[in-house]
């Protein structure tokens, strides 16, 4: 058997609540990782995932309390606090810390920041230029990138770049903190790539957080799944999805979606409105006027050397279809959703709801349109505002289409009335329970349910939904989606929703549209779409999906 090269054993970690009592968020962890291996920490949002790897590091608040060991090769680092762990951190285990964007100093150079951490943990100066150049190298980068700010870097660039900067001192362990998030399915899958291979390569012992159990497949041999402070299963990858020991690791695989298995439902499962694979008429069967019509779209910027965002695309939404408007970041997706708003000024084309124009919209034609067309957006932790409880939020449309008089107990009432239905509608039951509370009481799928039913409570014929998953927990996403699938038979919806994620699309969608550079290279079913793409970008988006299934079967 291989020597683990990282231990934990009986982990324990308490937070102090403002009452005085301690919490324990972290109970009894038991992990080993040997040498060149692949672990992927599997849990949802507050599970103790990030808690687990920062106590190993010994990076937690100061008011936390930890029990336990943490051996690396055998001695424990954990044993006089941060005198015993300093040593250790980047040296002999590194950190890639969640969300690449945030990750850098802005006023600063990727190069100077790589620097800055060799010469705090004392690496010869002289070498330090070549070692860079090794770094940057070692991840896939220019060697000019050193002389870049990191907003001139894409996402998959600063993620990489994160990525050299902890390997500098040439660490034993890595541990990865949701390393791909924001990030969409190809450069994802390029990220997950690079770390198999320096895993391999350099005989990098690897933690793999992620909330995402097809990562976890395409980039792991083992897995831990969390749940409340423990591991309830660990083993292989491929024998926790055949056959999960826990109801817990089951759910979560099939919450999972999966393009094999979606392809595989595809061919038969998709009828009704939108099945044609080219809607660009905008008129249906009976000649009235698509719910959405868009022709020849265009958004450009720049000035005089303009790019262009948007470059004349056509598509239509009908009644009772959810359309998936699908591609890489900056491919136009949610400049396409503003201008439907009409919420660019400078886009060109024809854009219009049941027949009334978006663009060059009249005043009370906006105003209509406002009613009709609601946005969903995709951050539920930022779209509310944290001083209006749940009954302000989704009152707070109403007072501004003026349903109601302010003053009058009957308006008064009728507003309660939809504010009720509205929660009702998302199945946030009994409403009581919701009225009053604030964001920070609500779980991340209760405040989507809310923001959605805030969409609702006009009555729109549309739904505009940017990523309304990508934030939460694959349980949550398949409930938030299921609950769009059924509001759009039950009240009759459009909804046109943006994603990255190919599966998700082919799973909840009537028909997907592809975009790349501003352009619609595909659209159609999806069976269409998932089974006999036409154009390589499509495939492309297809392989580059972690799915557990492809990946067991490896």
């Amino acid at each position: 058997m291989t020597t683990p090269i990282l231990e934990i054993r009986d982990l324990h970690v308490w937070f102090r609540t403002d009452e005085g009592e301690e919490l324990e968020t972290v109970r009894g962890i038991d992990l080993d990782l040997a040498a060149g291996e692949r672990l992927g920490l599997v849990g949802e949002s507050g599970c103790g995932k990030t808690t687990t790897i920062l106590a190993a590091l010994g990076l937690l608040p100061a008011g936390a309390i930890v029990s336990g060991q943490v051996l690396l090769d055998g001695v424990d680092i954990l044993a006089g606090g941060d005198a015993t762990v300093r040593p250790h951190r980047w040296n002999d285990i590194a950190m890639v810390f969640q969300g690449a964007m945030s990750a850098f100093n802005p006023v600063k150079t990727v190069g100077w920041q790589i620097e800055e951490a060799l010469r705090f943990h004392g690496f010869d100066r002289a070498g330090i230029p070549a070692r860079i150049t090794e770094l940057l190298s070692l991840v896939g980068l220019p060697e000019d990138t050193e002389n870049r700010f990191p907003h001139e870097l894409s996402g998959g660039m600063k993620q990489r770049a994160v990525i050299a900067m902890a390997l500098a001192c040439e660490p034993k362990v890595l541990l990865a903190d949701e390393p791909t998030t924001a990030l969409d399915v190809v450069v994802q899958d390029q990220i997950l790539a690079l770390l198999v291979e320096l895993s391999e390569r350099l005989g990098l012992a690897v933690v793999l957080v992620t909330h995402d159990l097809g990562v976890v497949a395409q980039s792991c041999s083992r897995a831990a799944v969390m749940r409340a402070g423990e591991i309830v299963e660990i083993g292989e990858v491929e024998q926790l999805y055949r056959s999960p020991a826990s109801e817990y690791t089951r759910t979560l695989f099939e919450s999972t979606p999966d393009i094999g298995a979606v392809s595989a439902r595809a061919q038969d499962s998709r009828t009704g409105a939108g099945a044609s694979s080219d809607s660009r008429v905008g008129i249906d069967a009976d000649g009235d006027p698509s719910l959405l019509t868009v022709a020849g779209l265009e958004v450009a910027y720049g000035g005089r050397s303009q790019k262009r965002a948007v470059d004349g695309i056509s598509f239509t939404v009908e009644h009772e279809e959810l359309v998936a408007l699908v591609g890489q970041s900056g491919c136009g997706k949610t400049t396409t959703l503003q201008a439907v708003m009409g919420l660019i000024p400078s886009a060109r084309g024809d854009v219009s709801i049941s027949g009334v124009p978006a663009i060059g919209a009249s005043r009370v034609q906006r105003r209509w349109l406002r009613r009709q067309v609601q946005p969903i957006f995709q951050d539920p932790y930022e779209s509310l505002d944290v001083r209006f409880t749940v009954r302000d939020t989704i009152e707070e449309p109403l007072l501004i289409h003026g349903v109601g008089d302010r003053t009058r107990r009957s308006s008064r009432a009728e507003r309660d009335r939809l504010v009720r239905d509205a929660l009702e509608s998302v199945g946030l039951t009994p409403v009581e329970q919701f009225l009053d509370r604030y964001p920070h009481q609500l779980s991340a799928g209760q405040r989507q349910r809310v923001a959605i039913a805030a969409g609702l409570v006009l009555g729109p014929r549309l739904l505009l939904a940017d990523e309304p998953v990508s934030m939460l927990d694959v349980s949550v996403r398949s409930d938030i989606l299921g609950l769009l699938a059924d509001l759009k038979r039950r009240e009759g919806l459009g909804i046109l929703m943006i994603t990255h994620d190919l599966s998700t699309a082919a799973e909840y969608a009537d028909r997907i549209i592809v975009m790349r550079e501003g352009r619609i290279v595909e659209q159609g079913t999806p069976d269409e779409v998932v089974n006999r793409p036409k154009d390589p970008y499509t495939r492309l988006l297809i392989e580059s999906i972690p799915s557990p299934a492809r990946a067991t079967r490896r």
